[in-house]
């Protein structure tokens, strides 16, 4: 079984490819909940739905967000009315949505709802979320702290980061099955997301760390970042507001207790021997994945350095 964990865009690219080269059923998804947010009355878990599309086959993999081919009557119609979403949200899309949060306020959990979906989209793999407690991410930028989606959505990150909190991540454990995923894995893959919204999160809940430290002989990560900048979204400015560098090496530094194995990009030789001293092995590959035919050769040339059959 592998396991991996996802954020935003990145990592479902990566797993898109993977899901055409393993069984679904020998893949356990730990996704992050940190942005997951209230808008018009529904619970909204993007990186959750994006994962559970990505692996029903209907993900819009233009942007990397909601159903491919939607129809946004309900978004249009809400904003004649004046209504203003700070998520365009497509009417399919928004249907999973409002069966999650009917089912929330029967008292269903949060993984239990998630799985109702994947079942009934067909999606073999199992999903989880970290935690079924709240846990939100909020950004602390000069312009005061908002919650993500303000941050990068409505303001584009054009606000200087100060601090990244994820509210409540103290309290919070692991949602069923996450640690026992980790921990029985024959490997864990981090991919190419965000490591201080989409990874952060996920760390702070207790118990998730720790699995990953104990189980870093088997645990490869993809580098996020290029050269000097992020493969895309805010990564860049996250990383600048908390005091890194924006490079791979970085990226190394965040992930050094918990990871052995890391996928730098082929151009990005001269950070090996940095990152090497943080007792890692370097693998140099294409890690760009404008499409389906590169995100499976890089799924494949992972599973070849793990030795995955």
């Amino acid at each position: 079984m592998l396991t991996l964990i996802s954020g935003g865009t990145g990592t479902p690219k990566l797993l898109q490819g993977l899901a055409e080269v393993v069984p679904q059923k020998d893949l356990s998804i730990v996704v992050n909940t940190g942005e997951d947010v209230e808008v018009t009355g529904l619970r909204v878990s993007p990186d959750l739905d994006t994962v559970v599309y990505t692996l029903a086959g209907i993900i819009d993999d233009e942007n990397w967000y909601g159903i491919k081919g939607e129809s946004f009557t309900t978004h249009e119609m809400l904003r004649t009315l004046g209504h203003s979403e700070l998520l365009r949200i497509g009417d399919r899309d928004r249907g999973v949505m409002l069966y999650r949060t009917m089912r929330m306020r029967e008292g269903a959990s949060l993984s239990q709802v998630t799985k109702e979906i994947c079942r009934e989209l067909r999606v073999e793999a199992d999903v989880m979320p970290m935690s079924d407690d709240r846990i939100t991410t909020r950004v602390d930028t000069e312009k005061g702290e908002m919650s993500f989606h303000r941050f990068w959505v409505a303001r584009r990150a054009k606000d200087r980061v100060r601090e990244v909190k994820f509210l409540n991540s103290e309290k919070a454990s692991p949602a069923p099955g996450v640690v026992e995923a980790l921990d029985e894995s024959e490997f864990i893959i981090i991919g190419p997301s965000n490591p201080i919204t989409s990874l952060g999160p996920v760390l702070a809940v207790e118990g998730i760390r720790s699995a990953l430290v104990r189980n870093r002989s088997g645990v490869l990560a993809v580098s996020p970042v290029i050269g000097n900048a992020p493969v895309s979204g805010p990564t860049g400015v996250l990383m600048e507001g908390l005091g890194y560098e924006v490079n791979p090496v970085s990226v190394a530094e965040i992930y050094q207790d918990f990871v052995s194995m890391f996928f730098l990009h082929e151009k990005d030789r001269n950070f090996s021997s940095e990152i090497e001293n943080l007792e890692m092995d370097v693998f140099l590959e294409d890690i760009l994945m404008p499409d389906l035919s590169s995100r499976i050769k890089l799924a494949q040339r992972i599973l070849r350095t793990l030795g995955y059959e």
